[in-house]
């Protein structure tokens, strides 16, 4: 039998399997190839994976969008936030990748790799990756769906990244892969405020089963630059409204201008983020002639007042208070700041009077 009779018939009992497996055509074509690569001369085999291997040279798949980009605008970081509290609202961005396959089957990983630079020494509150930023606090929590982001060595070549699936061809026919990425700011230490330098997060590759190595990078993840401000001082609920409970003591503990008696400590509470210069300015109604002296109102809540009673406050250092002048607390520190007063009974006059004794004074917190 000659060579051209026997792929003649070969060819023919090909195409008689088509036709007799009319509704099964995966079973069909896989019996139809077997046949067919009977048929290749050796010249045409030895082709085969020659264009194979040229086409991987440039990648087989895409991205769309590319660059796929993040934008988390403005966030403001409140005063007292935690480390390792997520900050402001998140933001997300779908990326779907497609392939082209150059063989009747074909099946391609998409992969992330080139990852920005990571924080290691701090864990993400919700998963995926930690991604250090250009400002001081402030680091990108990068997760994502339906495969989780990871920065174990499942990137191209071993390197940092993770599969995020795969696309399979049959033929000319290949199905997608779809990845939903979200990025949240992240507190991790004391925050300085400012604008954080363009990020590329990641680039996408892929690999195909049928050859080694992965593609060149097919597209990239961007964060867009992110402002950060501070949040405005606050003062701990217990200090905004408070009173200070002076003992009862005997009119002969005042007996003469300027004496004193039951000091009494008390706080003043707030949050502020590290970094402001802090001030605090003390005011009253009713100033006496004496420094840091305030004078009774005509009436108490329990009665007349103690006549030639006031009340003198002292900073924590026990000088008395300026009223209407600020007094510089210096910078905030990262957490909770408590500033030391002490109210006491001051003799404004002789004799003094039994009966209640009550002072107001308001205090307003400034920063800059």
């Amino acid at each position: 039998m000659s060579k051209n009779t026997m792929t003649y018939r070969r060819l023919n009992h090909a195409y008689r399997i088509v036709r007799q497996c009319a509704g099964m055509l995966v079973a069909c074509l896989a019996m139809v190839t077997a046949y067919l690569v009977l048929v290749i001369t050796p010249s045409a085999q030895a082709a085969v994976p020659q264009l194979a291997a040229a086409a991987a040279v440039a990648p087989a798949c895409v991205a769309s969008p590319s660059p796929a980009t993040l934008s988390l605008g403005s966030v403001t970081v409140p005063a007292g936030t935690a480390n390792g509290v997520v900050l402001g609202s998140p933001t997300s961005v779908s990326v779907t990748f497609s392939c082209t396959g150059t063989n009747f089957f074909d099946t391609f990983n998409i992969l992330t790799g080139n990852l920005a630079a990571l924080d290691s020494s701090n864990t993400s509150p919700g998963g995926g990756i930690l991604f250090a930023s250009s400002l001081p606090g402030i680091d990108i929590q990068l997760t994502a769906t339906p495969t989780q982001a990871g920065s174990g060595n499942n990137g191209p070549n071993g390197t940092r990244g993770w599969n995020m699936g795969q696309v399979n061809c049959f033929i000319f026919f290949c199905n997608t892969v779809t990845t939903n990425f979200t990025a949240q700011l992240v507190k991790v230490g004391p925050v300085a405020p400012g604008t954080t330098s363009t990020i590329n997060l990641l680039q996408f590759f892929d690999t195909n089963s049928n050859f080694t190595g992965p593609s060149p990078a097919f597209g990239t993840l961007v964060l867009n630059p992110v402002t950060v401000t501070a949040g405005s001082c606050t003062v701990f609920p217990s200090s905004k409204n408070f009173s200070v409970l002076l003992p009862t003591v005997s009119a002969s503990a005042l007996n003469g201008t300027g004496q004193l008696a039951g000091t009494t400590p008390f706080n003043v509470q707030y949050t502020c983020n590290p970094g402001n210069s802090l001030y605090i300015t003390l005011n009253t109604n009713t100033p006496g002639t004496a420094t840091g002296v305030i004078l009774p109102p005509a009436s108490c809540t329990t009665g007349t007042p103690a006549a030639n009673v006031g009340v003198r406050l002292l900073q924590g250092n026990y000088q008395a208070v300026n009223f209407g002048i600020a007094q510089s607390l210096g910078p905030s520190p990262n957490g909770t700041l408590t500033v030391p007063y002490y109210a006491q009974y001051y003799a404004t006059g002789s004799p003094v009077g039994a009966g209640p004794v009550c002072a107001t004074a308001t205090f307003t917190m400034s920063y800059n």
